[in-house]
């Protein structure tokens, strides 16, 4: 029942939530003294029970009590217990508790994981522990060529996460992202002179924390966000128009929305590319804007820097297109004064 060969059910008792077994091993005795090495000079010197805890069985917890016989030996008067090869030597629980815990520790939490086995939540927590010591004593960590900074929120806090963009990996989570942190983790990375590429987003104190520990690395702007920025500069211009129409077209043109962030290639139902016409014809500000931001995503797909950068150097190459891009990288508040940053226009080759 318990699918441990080594040991002898004598007894057993169920109750709503657990099950208990009494057992002892049938294994031979000892043939030496761990102590001092002695060979065959021991004798029984009582039994002990002891409480071990196992895998949850039919949604029960487990309890095994065994019966393990103590040994003494003649030559340096020391007392020891049978090996119980099936148990942990540290803790009171199955080998193979320990490894249900260690997987089950990466998807549930601690406290729930120790419910349901009987045990205490700081023992679950520390075989945890353990376990990733170990996962990080067996890899063999190096500086990627290209790394990557950006974020993730967790328990009500954003959290900077490092990667390793070439091999697509998370390599460190930083418990906050301002300057200080990142300059602090980036400081004990080994050979950090490899780093050719450093991909992030917009978020200044990454970029300080960078230029302060590797000057020589190229800043690469995420795409994602990039393209985000950018398809809400047309949102902006789209709601702008809003002041110059009907309250029927107003309606209309929200419900249409949709129509705008759409690349012009995705457009595959024909409805979606006559309301796309037919707001482009009405409103040449909108139609010039929706075909500038199809120019500035044609540059991530061109097939080689060189083609990008000529698409580049042809989108940047008019004063409305430099003015569509300058209203992507400002905030609302920016374009109603007037005030546009400039910055990145001047870093566009890095994003490329």
């Amino acid at each position: 029942m318990l699918n441990l060969p080594n040991f002898k059910i004598i007894d057993m008792d169920e109750s709503e939530f657990d099950y208990r077994f009494l057992v002892e091993t049938i294994l031979p005795p000892p043939s030496y003294c761990p102590k001092c090495g002695t060979v065959a000079n021991l004798y029984k010197h009582g039994k002990k029970k002891q409480l071990f805890f196992d895998l949850p069985m039919h949604a029960k917890r487990v309890g095994i009590y065994i019966k393990r016989q103590r040994y003494k030996c003649r030559e340096c008067n020391e007392t020891f217990f049978e090996t119980l090869s099936d148990m942990d030597v540290n803790r009171s629980v199955t080998n193979r508790l320990i490894d249900w815990i260690q997987e089950a520790s990466l998807e549930k939490k601690f406290t729930s994981i120790a419910d349901d086995i009987g045990i205490d939540e700081k023992t679950v927590r520390n075989i945890f522990n353990d376990y990733v010591a170990e996962l990080e004593a067996q890899t063999d960590f190096r500086t990627p060529n290209w790394l990557g900074i950006d974020e993730v929120h967790l328990l009500k806090n954003y959290r900077c996460v490092i990667t390793d963009v070439e091999n697509k990996s998370v390599i460190g989570i930083l418990r906050k992202r301002n300057k200080d942190i990142v300059i602090s983790y980036l400081l004990k990375l080994q050979n950090i002179d490899k780093i050719e590429l450093v991909a992030m987003d917009m978020w200044n104190p990454y970029k300080s924390a960078v230029y302060t520990v590797i000057p020589h690395a190229k800043i690469v702007i995420n795409k994602f966000h990039v393209v985000k920025l950018a398809n809400e500069a047309l949102e902006k211009i789209r709601k702008a128009n809003r002041q110059n129409v009907s309250a029927k077209e107003r309606r209309q043109l929200m419900r249409d929305r949709y129509v705008l962030p759409t690349r012009r290639k995705d457009h595959n139902d024909f409805d979606d590319q006559i309301k796309l016409q037919v707001w482009t014809d009405k409103f040449p500000l909108l139609g010039q804007a929706y075909e500038l931001k199809e120019h500035f995503f044609d540059i991530y797909e061109a097939e080689s820097i060189d083609e990008a950068y000529k698409l580049y150097q042809k989108f940047a190459a008019s004063d409305f297109e430099r003015d569509f891009f300058l209203i992507t990288f400002s905030t609302q508040s920016q374009v109603r004064k007037g005030v546009m940053r400039v910055s990145l226009l001047r870093n566009l080759s890095y994003i490329l």
